[in-house]
């Protein structure tokens, strides 16, 4: 407990950032000493997974955005003025402002950023790791170019349109980071389609280098580290963003056919969830051992030993979507009479971690390129969503439908299989769908059409005071 706060601490320290961007030269000297040695590498490392467990990051909110704003979760009393739920409210009724007043999700831009950052300054100050080999140095670089692959990946899921919003990709994205700049300069938002690029970039080369993660010895799970596989995952699910069919379906297809992980099964499925303890099944994940970092979830939207008051609640709209005899519809339970997910349960002295990315998604993300082929493979499709839907209920029968029947049917698989892990919302804009709520209280903006303005959050206030080239997202 003690080392993960002191590598938090100090991963914070060497990556001091002013106005989310820019980082001081002073701090290189600090830099130099902390990366001589590769024990200094390790700590470093180990303070960007920390890091990436952050209340605004993996620890709640890059959960919440999906579920609050996609229809999976309502707020339970509109009323009622605990920060817990009313700093969702601009969310829920997409109301964000420049400012961030009163807003839980103005926290993203400069906590993501900074991850960035710290990964940036490994990259640049490994060459100072004198006791450490080639092939350590390697491994450590590309650990931090796929934690600043994912990174800047959510980023543009939060403050830029998706990549099918204009040609190419030829709307503006986000500030891809591939250095640390110092107080002085400035940065500009570049093009999305070259932040695909820069992601994908990133992403291959660490495919290319990645094997035994730096301390994995001393880790409570060896998939709390970035590794190959995780790479691959990753790409599948940046191509499928990227609506760049045939690599989604390569990179979901090897992930699938590794061997190395597998899915559990049906009687497996709920207990996966609640005893909250990594399985095969899992791919990537980020430890929050000893600080409970997930409870922040379960108190929000969970099941948790010591609740007092609803905040936010599992919609019919999602409650619906289980047929009889799905066990996913288990997932759903209650507390003082409101229904939550019982996907993320707190336990008193009990660590939590968080599953960024399972092999589930991969059979869904192959599904979908499948469909969106220059030559549809609707067998194939059919073949993946059966796979997961026959987990969840083993008599549910082979799916028949074919064409626009059988794309819908892929959202609403999703929707079923990632519901409170991050996904919805994302799903909707990527795809071009109008957000359509039917169990749902806001006061505005229930439903809104694609495209919308309203889709992309505000450039925070602060950003764009500090930087005369940032370009604020237009409505805002």
């Amino acid at each position: 407990m003690k080392k993960l706060i002191y590598i938090a601490l100090l991963a914070i320290g060497f990556a001091s950032c002013s106005d989310f961007l820019d980082i001081d030269d002073a701090t290189k000297i600090s830099n130099d000493k902390l990366f001589s040695t590769l024990s200094g590498v390790e700590e470093a490392l180990n303070g960007i997974y920390y890091g990436m467990t952050d209340f605004d990051y993996y620890g709640c909110n890059m959960i919440m955005a999906a579920e609050v704003k996609g229809g999976n979760l309502k707020i339970n009393d509109l009323t009622f003025e605990n920060p817990f739920s009313f700093n969702y409210i601009p969310a829920f009724q997409f109301t964000h402002t420049e400012d961030g007043q009163d807003d839980y999700f103005d926290g993203f831009y400069s906590e993501i950023y900074k991850i960035i950052s710290q990964a940036n300054n490994i990259i640049e100050n490994i060459e100072y790791a004198e006791d450490a080999t080639e092939s350590e140095k390697a491994q450590a670089v590309a650990e931090a170019k796929a934690i600043r692959a994912l990174a800047h990946f959510d980023l543009t899921k939060l403050y830029a349109q998706p990549y099918a919003y204009s040609a190419n990709a030829q709307h503006l994205g986000i500030p891809y980071m591939l250095r640390n700049i110092a107080y002085d300069e400035y940065t500009t938002r570049d093009l999305l389609f070259n932040n695909y690029e820069a992601i994908v970039t990133d992403l291959l080369e660490a495919e290319a280098v990645l094997g035994t993660a730096i301390g994995i010895e001393e880790a409570n799970y060896s998939k709390a580290y970035m590794s190959k596989l995780a790479a691959q995952a990753l790409l599948a699910r940046v191509y499928l963003y990227k609506n760049d069919w045939d690599r989604a379906r390569e990179y979901a297809t090897k992930v699938i056919e590794n061997g190395s992980v597998s899915l559990v099964e049906n009687p497996e499925l709920v207990d996966y969830y609640i005893k909250n303890e990594p399985t095969r099944e899992d791919i990537f994940i980020l430890d929050n051992a000893g600080v409970n970092q997930s409870a922040p979830l379960s108190d929000r939207i969970g099941i948790s030993d010591d609740r007092t008051k609803l905040l936010l609640l599992a919609t019919n709209d999602i409650i619906d979507l289980y047929e009889a005899g799905d066990v996913r519809a288990e997932l759903i339970g209650q507390q003082l009479g409101g229904n939550l997910t019982r996907k993320w349960t707190e336990f008193s002295n009990k660590d939590h971690y968080t599953p960024v990315i399972r092999l589930a998604e991969m059979y869904l993300i192959r599904a979908e390129a499948s469909l969106n082929l220059p030559i549809t493979d609707e067998v194939q499709a059919r073949a993946d969503l059966d796979v997961i839907r026959k987990r969840a209920n083993p008599n549910a029968t082979n799916l028949q439908l074919s064409g626009a029947a059988l794309k819908e049917e892929l959202f609403q698989e999703r929707r079923r299989e990632l519901a409170f892990e991050g996904h919805l919302f994302f799903d909707i804009v990527r795809m071009g769908r109008d957000l359509r709520r039917v169990d749902c209280n806001a006061l505005q903006n229930v439903n809104v059409d694609y495209p919308s303005n309203l889709f992309v959050l505000p450039i925070p206030e602060d950003a764009i005071r500090g930087n005369s080239s940032m370009v604020q997202n237009p409505g805002y």
